[in-house]
């Protein structure tokens, strides 16, 4: 198998992935293995390298080393290249890093020999009307205040923490809800959101674990729809909604099932009522669209899982396969 290490040089804080290429050389060469290191040099770079290197019927493993924007390329360049003996594997150095929190933790992935010495899984994806996404799609005030964040990171001396705070304050002034009409497969629910989420996976937005229950074997898209709720109880919800604290198991917690609902589908597809466009989350993009439209692809990638991951998670599986169930 030809290991392809994909690195996103400005990666996370101090540029960690371009320090991180010392380590993938040595643990290339202590285990082994036939290598190629690639750095990335535009946005966009890391899908079409991705594509070009997996193309093919060989068996190749192209490892993500950056943040979820660079596995995100790297996933939907995987797929495209339509290679069943294609797999995903993360070295996680971005800032979020909430991809592979369905699966452990960061230290987990950098442990470069156990990572390299994994195994791949079938995980499920999401198309979109803008291409494959692999956690988390919405619409809301999560992806209006996401969206604003650049635009204060240009004011001086305005870092990343205070311009998410300003961002929030900003969406704050601003009418709180908006009437969406949600169709899940052909099921339509019209009613004011305060947020729509569309998951495949549980975390999105560094650290918000929107969908605890979400599973990415199970074929389906977890959909949660938070309807319109004053400013004065925002602050409350959003810090339930974070911890995952609003879910059950897979209902939605008994204080909440008033302003939040919880559906399954196949299909999604989000419009704003009154026709006008929408910011839209798609895996951390955010832009203006007039709809969201998502589908379940079941078992579309392999997801590499350092060794003790993946042995932990075939011994949970055959537990629960001897329990019936």
């Amino acid at each position: 198998m030809k290991h392809i290490f994909i690195v996103n040089p400005i990666s996370g804080k101090a540029d960690a992935g371009l320090y991180l290429v010392p380590d993938l050389l040595d643990a290339a060469k202590r285990n082994e293995i036939d290598y190629e290191i690639l750095v990335t040099e535009y946005p966009g770079h890391a899908k079409d390298l991705a594509l070009e290197r997996a193309r093919g019927e060989q068996a190749v493993r192209v490892y993500a080393c950056g943040g979820d924007g660079t596995l995100n390329e790297v996933t939907e360049g995987v797929f495209l290249s339509q290679n069943p003996q294609a797999e995903i594997a993360c070295v996680p150095c971005g800032s979020g890093n909430d991809f592979i929190r369905n699966f452990g933790e960061a230290e987990d992935f950098l442990n470069l020999d156990a990572l390299i010495q994994g195994s791949g899984v079938g995980i499920d994806l999401m198309q979109t009307h803008k291409g494959v996404a692999t956690a988390i799609c919405s619409v809301g005030i999560d992806a209006d205040i996401a969206y604003g964040i650049p635009r204060f990171r240009r004011v001086p001396l305005c870092g990343g923490h205070m311009a998410y705070n300003l961002s929030i304050l900003q969406r704050l002034c601003t009418k709180m809800g908006r009437k969406m009409l949600v169709d899940l497969d052909g099921r339509r629910i019209e009613d004011e959101f305060l947020i729509a989420t569309v998951c495949n996976g549980s975390y999105y937005g560094g650290g918000f674990c929107a969908a605890p229950q979400a599973d990415m074997h199970d074929g389906w898209l977890d959909v949660i729809l938070v309807k319109k709720i004053s400013r004065m109880h925002l602050a409350g919800v959003l810090a339930k909604y974070k911890k995952g604290q609003h879910m059950d198991g897979d209902e939605v917690a008994q204080p909440y099932r008033s302003i939040m609902q919880h559906y399954r589908a196949r299909h999604v597809r989000i419009t704003p009522s009154d026709g006008k466009t929408a910011i839209v989350n798609i895996d951390g993009e955010c832009r203006k669209e007039r709809e969201l439209r998502v589908q379940a692809l079941s078992n579309a990638v392999r997801f590499v899982l350092p060794l003790h991951l993946y042995e932990k998670q075939n011994q949970t599986a055959h537990s629960a396969s001897a329990a019936g169930i």
